[in-house]
């Protein structure tokens, strides 16, 4: 069963603090943690003395976050990949979802299903809305950002091709590894310029940084919520770089087997396994 932490690092390892140990209310990373003032409550966790610390070794990390409302995504937000994608460069932010049941945590199997054979990713980086954001001003849009996590936005192009839409290719079950952390706002004080890599089997695919987005945060968050409520605890996966393998010459697809590391500076690391079904 998953349950809330925070990861503390030390000079023995990482260790967690087991937050629902030690505030039996905080029943997840969820809307109603978000909007009541959850991430004030864990800095005061930190500090008491008496709290339940386990040794992180041997512990699986899901999700760094409750399942939320809704998952948006930007599509050709790099101009260098739309470029690669069909040449065309957005005057305005392309936007489309993924489903909330695809998540996974940042080290599990990225599960195949049987038809997919053209199955690429893609290192993103994630908003985490903290308060609720409706109509919100350029201005005031970063005061709405509870912090940053990384996200692949896993798709099956077979799918997306024929469907002629978005959403089913991106959304097969495990297809959102997100994590290992939510980094809180105050620690990632430049998140428009970090470094990010996607490396599947020791070979760069992906290697950028955040500042060469079209749109960056306080816009895309504005752009959002101009129509769309957006509530504590909703991701916006801000689109991703040049170099897809997918779209290489040959392709570089997802084949079991296959192992996954992604990086976004200051936000840890992703590490994932491609299986398929017929493995689980």
């Amino acid at each position: 069963m998953e349950k809330p932490g925070v990861w503390l690092e030390g000079p023995d390892g990482g260790r967690i603090l087991d937050v629902r140990a030690s505030a039996f209310d905080i029943e997840d990373y969820n809307e109603h943690f978000f909007s009541h003032y959850g991430l004030e409550r864990l800095e005061n966790l930190l500090r008491e003395n008496k709290r339940k610390i386990l040794p992180a070794a041997g512990v699986r990390l899901g999700p760094p976050l409750a399942r939320p409302s809704k998952i948006i995504c930007l599509g050709k937000n790099y101009a260098a990949h739309a470029r690669e994608f069909d040449a065309t460069i957005p005057s305005s932010p392309i936007l489309f979802t993924k489903a909330t049941t695809a998540m996974v945590g940042p080290n599990d199997d990225i599960v195949l299903p049987d038809s997919a054979r053209e199955v690429d990713g893609e290192v993103e980086l994630a908003i985490v809305i903290g308060k609720k954001a409706s109509r919100v001003a350029e201005a005031k849009a970063m005061e709405h950002v509870a912090g940053y996590t990384i996200l692949n936005d896993v798709t099956d192009r077979r799918a997306q091709r024929e469907g002629k839409q978005w959403f089913r290719g991106k959304s097969v079950d495990t297809f959102c590894p997100m994590g290992p952390w939510l980094v809180t706002r105050d620690e990632i004080k430049g998140p428009q310029s970090l470094k990010m890599k996607f490396v599947q089997n020791g070979q760069v695919l992906q290697e950028d940084n955040t500042a060469n987005m079209i749109f960056k945060i306080p816009f895309i968050i504005s752009f959002i919520s101009a129509s769309i409520t957006l509530l504590p605890g909703d991701v916006i996966a801000t689109g991703t770089p040049a170099g897809i393998g997918s779209l290489r010459n040959p392709p570089v697809l997802f084949r079991p087997g296959d192992r996954l590391d992604l990086e976004i500076e200051g936000l840890g690391a992703q590490k994932n396994k491609i299986t398929s079904r017929d493995s689980h």
